[in-house]
């Protein structure tokens, strides 16, 4: 998808007249240049102001007496003709009387000229009386154009510092442009100054480097984390018609496909039985596609961010785009929105807000962005969570029948140095009826270490002993699956 451009962005904002134009960015740095380049296309003269300098014509000396919020609108009152007026951080004192009612005064003045208030701010909360003379705009984090520049400016300023060994190939160079996607400018030049150091080498080996820092740094601020997915659907037994119609749709985020006129898809909802495979499958994915896999994380968005959610809840978002093509994987969906919050008011309506927010991403975006949410219990989602064209197709998993046990068996052996060949896998899979995936690893795992103990060799009999001690999900919650199985009868496509 292409890259949106935030002078032209805008630009087109300002000729429209809009008197306030709320910049809601963390690049204060960025916002600023972004503004002053606006002011030298549309030849607009440029005012900024902090409260620590006061109101000053762009590299020009402060206008006496106008550090205070009321000081400074009434400057920029007093000023006349076209002008942008930049006010950092002003939205601190969007909750006092006199400053919104003079907010509101201006914008009745600025009708006579090209003139706009541009209030940049990491999270704006606007006054009811704004509302309609307000426009929200958000800058998004950089496009790859904006981080090459700074790939290209941050080495060769490292180069002439330090004694640092370049070998990146032409090939390796866009690898390491995309590497940085989802990070602002300081953060993007940070972390790639501290990869080139910590080797004193710039080669292939960096965008590791910076992978493994960038991944640290989202997780710490926010509800995104980046993971390494290590196995594909090949390491999954059973779940033919998922990976079929997951294979199907494997290029269509390429722009190959979006020039062919298809439109990205949106993403699935994999619900079922615990223990058989949909967070595997979810993981399975991103390497699948080799694309980046990303995690939300949803027992931070509420507890951690207390006060600050629907911010958070946006950069997490706003990150995820800006790492596209990638798969976001939302684990336990019906805890990140549960229906029962929805219909309470005991948050002050956040979770309605946030619910709210995710829907509208999720039905409008463009970005190819591809979801994957797993859920245990499905009752506790909100039905517009299930209803057509919020994701491509709802799959339930069902427990494995016998071929897909056998073929279980044989990943799992396999994987702990064991042939399969040698294993009755008939007789496993015929006795081990009702288990779950999860419930024949770690039948295999358990039997392992009986194996060890006896110092003897693992044997089909060993792994029928264990089968035979184990009470399986299907057992102890009979009634349970069987009401999962009547709802998704009628309502998703079996991914068995």
């Amino acid at each position: 998808m292409p890259d949106q451009n935030p002078r032209k962005e805008l630009a087109l904002l300002i000729n429209s007249d809009y008197p306030i134009i709320c910049l809601e960015t963390w690049e204060d740095a960025r916002a600023a240049e972004v503004v002053e380049l606006v002011a030298e296309d549309l030849r607009i003269p440029l005012f900024v102001w902090t409260v620590t300098s006061g109101l000053a014509r762009a590299h020009g000396a402060a206008i006496y007496n106008t550090q205070e919020p009321a000081q400074v609108l009434a400057a920029i009152s007093n000023i006349t003709g076209d002008a942008l007026f930049l006010l950092k951080d002003f939205h601190k004192y969007l909750d006092q009387d006199v400053i919104v009612r003079k907010l509101r005064d201006l914008t009745q003045e600025f009708r006579r000229a090209r003139r706009s208030i541009i209030i940049s701010s990491p999270a704006l909360s606007i006054p009811v009386e704004l509302e309609k003379d307000v426009v929200r705009h958000t800058l998004g984090l950089p496009s790859e154009v904006e981080l090459t520049e700074l790939m290209t400016a941050t080495t060769h300023e490292l180069m002439l510092r330090f004694p640092i060994k370049n070998s990146l190939s032409l090939a390796d160079t866009p690898a390491l442009v995309r590497s940085l996607r989802g990070l602002t400018l300081e953060e993007a030049r940070r972390i790639l100054s501290e990869s080139i150091l910590r080797t004193s080498r710039l080669d292939a080996g960096t965008i590791d480097l910076v992978h493994e820092a960038k991944s640290k740094l989202i997780k710490d601020q926010g509800v995104i984390e980046f993971l390494e997915a290590d196995n594909g659907l090949g390491a999954i037994g059973g779940l033919a018609r998922l990976k079929a119609w997951l294979e199907s749709r494997r290029a269509a985020l390429s722009p190959e496909a979006i020039r062919y006129g298809l439109e990205p898809p949106k993403g699935i909802l994999i619900f079922g039985v615990q223990g058989c495979g949909k967070s595997l499958c979810a993981k399975a994915v991103a390497r699948e596609w080799t694309m980046p896999l990303l995690k939300f994380d949803t027992s931070r968005l509420l507890d951690k961010y207390i006060g600050e959610s629907e911010k958070n809840l946006r950069k997490s978002l706003q990150v995820a785009e800006a790492v596209a093509p990638a798969v976001l994987w939302i684990d336990e969906i019906e805890k990140m929105f549960p229906q029962a919050s929805l219909t309470s008011d005991a948050d002050g309506g956040l979770s309605m807000r946030l619910f709210g927010a995710f829907l509208t991403w999720l039905q409008e975006k463009k970005s190819p962005v591809f979801i994957v949410a797993t859920s245990n219990d499905i009752s506790a989602l909100p039905p517009e969570f299930v209803r057509k064209g919020r994701f491509d197709e709802l799959f339930f998993v069902d427990l494995p029948g016998p071929e897909e046990r056998k073929v279980i068996f044989s990943i799992h052996l396999a994987h702990r140095h064991q042939d399969p060949s040698k294993f009755n896998l008939d007789k496993l899979a015929a006795a081990s009826e009702g288990f779950s995936g999860a419930e024949i690893e770690q039948a295999v795992i358990t039997s392992l270490y009986a194996a060890f103990n006896q110092k003897g060799l693992l044997s089909t009999e060993i792994i029928l002993k264990e089968i035979g001690s184990t009470y399986p999900l299907s057992t102890t919650m009979h009634e349970r699956i069987e009401s999962l199985r009547e709802w998704a009868c009628q309502r998703a496509v079996p991914a068995n």
